[in-house]
């Protein structure tokens, strides 16, 4: 099933009733970009805490939210609960829940990306227990002093739809097909790395992406703001004010390796394109 993605931002309404400005665009807006499902995934996978909401048994079905560890097993979170938790409590009476997966990282925590996952979460069969168990304790390893305790127990949600907002501007729905069948980014365990790198040793090549490849004129200087397996994205300053860019890789990346050599060949080109053009 497509992602239900929403209509184009087309900038909010003032106070006075005239519209924010929406900023020109300045690169292709065909250019390759994970989807929200892909995303989503690779931010659930990046994260072990969450908040659960499940559906009180003590208090007239009021949503009721907890602090949980989790962990993606075969598509989906799982959870190690004891049985004297609300949580594990409610969900014995309703498995009906959501998880919340926040990334916290903005400045602005409401143009942070956060996921929320719906579903029902019930007790994993037994012969689920052993394969659930070694993913959990790999990204959990302090739960091996209780993980066996009688009295704690493995659920996971089955996730029938999820709810995705990237930032201000950016969010759909879409259901489990799209979860299920979309990967997390390869390149998200290296990505603060690189963009480190690249900020405090290569302002000049982001310079150069800007100007010889996108329509960004004037530059001022560059600041690598995201990188993933289909491209990276830029804050460019220029005499007209800061503009976002998005530039495009020629093939998928999956390792830090191949993210080096295609910006070094990224930079090649440019520095081409601005010879032809001095």
């Amino acid at each position: 099933m497509a992602i239900k993605e929403q209509p184009k931002h087309q900038g909010h309404t003032m106070a006075d009733g005239t519209k924010m400005q929406v900023p020109v665009l300045l690169y292709d807006p065909n250019v390759r970009r994970s989807s929200h499902a892909e995303e989503a995934r690779t931010l659930a996978t990046r994260h072990n805490t969450a908040t659960l909401c499940t559906v009180s048994k003590q208090h007239d079905d009021h949503p009721y939210g907890s602090f949980v560890t989790y962990a993606i097993h075969e598509g989906r979170p799982i959870f190690l609960i004891s049985a004297l938790a609300e949580h594990t409590k409610n969900l014995l009476k309703s498995p009906k829940a959501s998880l919340l997966i926040s990334e916290n990282a903005a400045d602005d925590p409401l143009a942070s990306a956060r996921v929320t996952l719906v579903g029902e979460c019930k007790k994993l069969q037994d012969e689920e227990l052993k394969s659930a168990r070694a993913t959990y304790l790999l990204h959990h390893p302090n739960a091996k002093s209780y993980v066996d305790f009688r009295d704690f127990f493995f659920f996971g949600l089955e996730v029938s739809a999820v709810r995705y907002i990237g930032g201000f501007g950016k969010m759909s729905w879409f259901e489990n097909e799209d979860w299920a069948t979309a990967q997390p980014d390869p390149l998200a365990e290296h990505a603060e790395d690189i963009i480190t790198h690249m900020n405090e040793d290569h302002e000049d090549a982001l310079v150069l992406y800007c100007d010889t490849m996108s329509a960004a004129t004037g530059v001022e200087s560059a600041v690598m703001t995201s990188i993933d397996r289909y491209g990276f994205e830029m804050r460019a300053t220029t005499d007209s004010g800061v503009h976002p860019i998005r530039l495009g890789f020629s093939k998928d990346i999956t390792t830090s390796e191949q993210a080096r050599i295609e910006l070094v060949r990224m930079v090649k080109e440019a520095r081409k394109a601005h010879q032809h053009t001095s």
